[in-house]
């Protein structure tokens, strides 16, 4: 696990470093509430201006409001500020993730706040497939949040009990894991993946729980026997009450596709789950025995079990607290008129969920159908090896800086790859192209809001266009990226392989754009013949 921040503790200074926080704070407000710092921390964020550090810990906000039980227009609020600051900072990946957190923690089930939350579901899950299938495997730290970001929509759909929807969203969240992270956020990659151990057994949990419940054993019997189960190592990185969980789960799905072997285990189960925090894992242990009852012919066990399951669960709506009904209604009455109604119910929110599962999945090919045209536009003004923009997006870009006013304030940067005609003969192309995805990361990280833009010029030339609106510090952040590149791990693109590049800035009005490249040319060229490895302006 993380380590727990402090109340006392104060946002860090370095902005990749406070990015890597609020994703470890997301993890403890779940864990160990500590609704102080964030709110501090958010606050703090606002004022540096790093949206995208504001949206993490907005999440947080957003997480801690719902899991408190506060009122639905506190956490409307917070998901609200999510979605404000991930559209200023421009990145797709958060505004999925802003979306679909608006999904899961807003939907009240009636749709009477007239937002169309499952509209937005899937747009958020066709601008994550779209990142996933085509932008480099280097993304920096949003190669952790896109993954996540798959998560949540996986935790709506599993809200929405549409397993086979979930299911397909933690795929996409493992496949996203395997791409390369930055040392100093390999931690939190750590967690999504054991988060991801546990909520694929929920989910196929709640599926087969379902299928039961409609008759459907065989078809329960095949999905739990095909059930992602953890490896021997994911076993070994689970926190000893989650392994516990897990095992809790795997005991009820092993019971349905074997009820004959495995019940030597339940009592010892039992006991360990009771510091579980949810009576749900202890339902499984009373479910796979229930089960294993009725199939070994004792019908009147069998119901105490599932009646003993029922009662742990109270009032919670979920699949095995409908199984555990079911299975005790079938010992209630003698003439099966209980079981009768059970089956009748389970069989019309099974069609009902049938529908709803067709419904979303059309939803989805259509929202990617619009995504994919979108992107062919796109792709006219982006660059194929980076994803930065390019020279045509650029032009576009600076004749409508040409026509803004005076009062408008930008920085203009030219960033250059030093030596990289040497980097190209020594360790080949291939290597050189990873270079200069690695160095578009570095810049498209920069880009705050969507009035910046980072371009791949050509070769080995980058241009950043930053809005200066409320941005004194902007000096020091050129400094950051030359820092960023020159600590990149460049030894896992290739052994012995250094990188660094050059820099020149300059910043005035937005309309002398031009006069502004001309200056930062010119420093750039200081910046070499200063000897390379440096930002000047």
């Amino acid at each position: 696990m993380n380590r727990i921040v402090e109340a006392s503790a104060t946002l860090p200074a370095d902005r990749f470093a406070a990015r890597v926080e609020a994703h470890a704070l997301i993890e403890q407000v779940q864990i160990s509430p500590c609704p102080e710092v964030v709110d501090r921390f958010a606050d703090q964020a606002v004022a540096a201006g790093w949206s995208e550090v504001e949206v993490l810990l907005r999440h947080a906000q957003v997480l801690h409001s719902s899991l408190q039980g506060h009122p639905a227009d506190e956490v409307r609020a917070n998901c609200d500020a999510m979605r404000r600051a991930a559209e200023e900072f421009g990145d797709e990946i958060l505004i999925a993730l802003a979306l679909a957190s608006r999904a899961l923690f807003l939907d009240d089930g009636g749709g009477a706040t007239g937002e169309d939350l499952g509209g937005g579901l899937a747009r958020a899950v066709a601008i994550l497939e779209q990142i996933a299938d085509s932008e480099p495997d280097e993304l920096g730290l949003r190669a952790l949040e896109l993954p996540n970001a798959f998560v949540e929509c996986g935790n709506v759909y599993h809200q929405y009990g549409l397993w086979e929807l979930e299911d397909e969203m933690y795929q996409r969240a493992c496949d996203a894991l395997t791409r390369p992270l930055p040392a100093s956020a390999r931690h939190v990659g750590d967690h999504s993946r054991r988060v991801l151990v546990v909520n694929r057994l929920e989910g196929v949990t709640a599926l087969v729980s379902a299928l039961i419940e409609v008759g459907r054993r065989e078809r329960a019997r095949a999905v739990a026997r095909d059930a992602t189960r953890p490896s021997p190592a994911e076993r070994a990185e689970l926190p000893p009450a989650w392994a516990i969980e897990v095992r809790a789960l795997e005991y009820f799905l092993d019971a349905v596709v074997d009820s004959t072997s495995g019940a030597d285990e339940g009592t010892e189960l039992w006991d360990a789950l009771a510091e579980s925090t949810w009576h749900g894992y202890r339902a499984c242990v009373l479910l796979a025995d229930a089960l294993r009852a009725a199939d070994a012919g004792e019908a009147i066990r069998s119901g105490e079990l599932a009646t003993r399951a029922a009662d742990l669960l109270d009032e919670h709506r979920s699949p095995i607290t409908t199984l555990a009904w079911y299975l005790a209604a079938r010992t209630a009455s003698d003439d099966g008129a209980a079981a009768g109604y059970a089956r009748r119910l389970a069989s019309l929110r099974w069609q009902d969920r049938l529908g709803r599962l067709g419904a979303a999945r059309a939803r989805l090919m259509a929202e990617r159908v619009l995504r994919e045209s979108e992107q062919l536009s796109r792709q006219a003004l982006a660059d194929g090896l980076t994803g930065l923009a390019n020279r045509h997006a650029e032009t576009r870009f600076v004749a409508r800086l040409r026509g803004r006013g005076g009062q408008n304030r930008l920085a203009v940067v030219l960033v250059d790859v030093d030596h990289f005609k040497a980097v190209n003969d020594t360790f080949g192309h291939a290597v050189g192209d990873k270079v200069l995805q690695v160095i578009g990361t570095v810049l498209q990280a920069a880009v705050r809001t969507s009035s910046d833009l980072a371009v791949r010029r050509g070769g080995d030339e980058f241009m950043l266009l930053v809005d200066l609106s409320g941005r004194p510090e902007f000096s020091f952040r050129v400094d950051d990226i030359v820092r960023a590149v020159a600590d990149h791990e460049w030894d896992a693109v290739a052994p012995g392989l250094r990188v660094s590049v050059s820099a020149g800035h300059a910043s005035g009005a937005a309309n002398r754009v031009d006069e502004l490249t001309e200056t930062a040319d010119e420093q750039l060229y200081r910046a070499k013949a200063a000897g390379r490895g440096r930002a000047l302006g």
